[in-house]
């Protein structure tokens, strides 16, 4: 007997498995949006190309509408919609430029790839098979252990990352002091590319946040006491706005103009420290 498969309210069922199993559309959407758009992200990745998120998603979004389609559809039509669906997404994703041959590979190939890590979930978990495969039978779906596969790797990655730079900069921080209305103890990176003075006074550059700094620099912008400093980079030349201050290093106090990034930073550090405190002169 041959199976046939319909929706039934918001569920498909395999006619000839109706008391053994049931797949919820929900999950079968979720799960095939999830994981295409994993694909398409790690293709996309490899080979480096630039592509907006919004793309990814609706690359992934195609995917699953073909993989709902193909529900309905059997024998040769069945290989000549997946083949469509493929060069759909891809193109929806990347467009139709130099590398997009090779981003249809890939984006094979990670499937593939995909394909016998979800089998070896399967037997871990000791899911059932039915019908070759197309369905399953799991109390959780499928798209909740990749999200949770992915996340752990992204955190493992993101800490692996982290790790990296605290060694590569930890030889350059130092502990300092900064005085506002209180002492803030604080650390600093020796920067000696920072050879920035104005009117006198090295600058240095608050990249990470640290308390009372922020209230301190709009009382000091209200009551005038603030100034713009020119900054070249390679970019061009931006101003920047910078307060006085006193900064200690190594027990000796200096006056400094503390300055605000032109643009926003992550640091593990607080304070981008002028070339003076590094061995430089100013």
């Amino acid at each position: 007997m041959s199976t046939t498969t319909k929706v039934c309210n918001n569920y498909l069922i395999a006619d000839d498995k109706i008391a053994d199993m049931n797949v919820y559309v929900e999950y079968v959407i979720a799960d095939n949006f999830v994981l295409d758009t994993l694909l398409l992200w790690c293709a996309a990745k490899t080979i480096k190309l630039p592509v907006k998120r919004w793309r990814i998603a609706l690359g992934g979004a195609a995917g699953t509408l073909c993989a709902v389609i193909s529900v309905y559809v059997a024998g040769v039509w069945l290989y000549l919609l997946k083949a469509a669906c493929l060069i759909a997404m891809c193109a929806v994703t990347v467009g139709f430029g130099k590398k997009f041959f090779w981003y249809i590979l890939l984006t094979v190939a990670y499937t593939f790839v995909a394909g016998g890590a979800i089998v070896g979930l399967f037997h871990l978990f000791n899911v059932d098979y039915l019908d070759g495969g197309d369905f399953y039978r799991m109390r959780v779906p499928l798209f909740v252990y990749v999200l949770a596969i992915a996340t752990v790797g992204f955190l493992c990655y993101s800490i692996y990352v982290y790790i990296g730079q605290v060694r590569k900069i930890a030889p350059h921080i130092v502990k300092i002091a900064v005085k506002l209305h209180k002492t803030h103890d604080l650390t600093g990176f020796c920067d000696s590319g920072n050879s920035l003075v104005y009117e006198g006074l090295p600058v240095c550059f608050v990249t990470g946040k640290f308390g009372g700094f922020a209230d301190y620099f709009a009382e000091q912008a209200l009551a005038k006491r603030t100034v713009s400093i020119p900054v070249t980079t390679v970019a061009g030349t931006v101003t920047v706005g910078a307060v006085e201050a006193a900064l200690t290093l190594n027990g000796n106090e200096s006056r400094v103009y503390l300055a605000l990034p032109a643009e926003k930073c992550r640091t593990v550090y607080n304070v981008l420290l002028n070339s003076v405190f590094c061995g430089g002169d100013i």
